[in-house]
């Protein structure tokens, strides 16, 4: 099963021709930053990456395995053709909201200073949005690096785990996204099952949500130390939980706050 997350997460990293377009990089404690020379956003997103590598090392309380490699495209044709080489998928076209990705050592974004002409729905004026950005995709690259399958191509329902977790350790789990799906969840009774929950507009906060329920529960170490599995029955097993168990007590603790 291959997943493609909202900010994508990577299949195996390829070195493509595009890169080449890319001509300075520059290189940090435990990564190194490939942009274009002319790019006003260079500065801003280094600054971030190496701020996000030593808190998401410090949420999780573990270190990346292997420097990361950032790639800094500051036009959405070359990031497309970056996917369509490392998905296999020729033909693929990014739609306008899809603005980076992450995994295996790799982490590739879109400029904030190409958002206004080429994205949508996100604020190249917001610094709190690009630096949970590229929170979210650096903890997409260390979960790969502890996964039993590290380019998550053969994982059994953990989609809302993966996306949870990078939602919450990012910060992305905001009072109002938290009260958005609250409010969804108390109008609709919310989803039944895991898989339901990444799925539909509300699918940061409930994921996010089960994920911020499992730390507060069962604390940070056992969260840390589910990053490993690759099938629900493995994160249900380490929780002692049913599924039906874990969504009857996450939504008991959502209605009640």
């Amino acid at each position: 099963m291959k997943i493609i997350w909202l900010v994508l997460a990577m299949l195996p990293c390829m070195v493509v021709a595009q890169e080449s377009a890319l001509d300075a990089s520059v290189s940090g404690k435990g990564f190194t930053i490939h942009y274009d020379r002319s790019d006003s956003s260079a500065s801003q997103v280094k600054a971030y990456v190496a701020m996000g590598i030593g808190e998401i090392e410090k949420f999780f309380g573990k270190k990346f395995k292997n420097s990361v490699e950032v790639y800094l495209f500051s036009a959405r044709e070359h990031l497309d053709r970056q996917w369509q080489n490392a998905w296999g998928m020729p033909g693929f076209k990014s739609q306008c909201w899809m603005v980076g990705s992450g995994l295996a050592g790799r982490l590739d974004l879109l400029s904030p200073s190409a958002w206004k002409e080429q994205a949508c729905e996100h604020n190249p004026d917001d610094q709190e949005e690009i630096r949970r950005l590229v929170f979210h995709e650096l903890t997409h690259v260390l979960h790969s690096d502890y996964n039993r399958s590290r380019e998550f191509d053969n994982i059994n329902n953990i989609d809302w785990f993966v996306e949870g977790l990078a939602t919450y350790a990012s910060g992305q789990l905001d009072a109002e996204r938290y009260d958005d799906m609250a409010r969804y969840v108390r109008e609709t009774g919310g989803p039944e099952q895991l898989s339901e929950f990444w799925k539909g507009q509300h699918k940061y906060g409930l994921s996010g949500s089960i994920v911020s329920f499992i730390d507060k529960i069962y604390g940070r170490g056992l969260l840390s130390g589910l990053l490993e599995y690759n099938d629900v029955k493995d994160i249900l097993s380490s929780l002692k939980l049913t599924e039906k168990e874990l969504i009857k007590a996450w939504k008991e603790q959502v209605l009640t706050n």
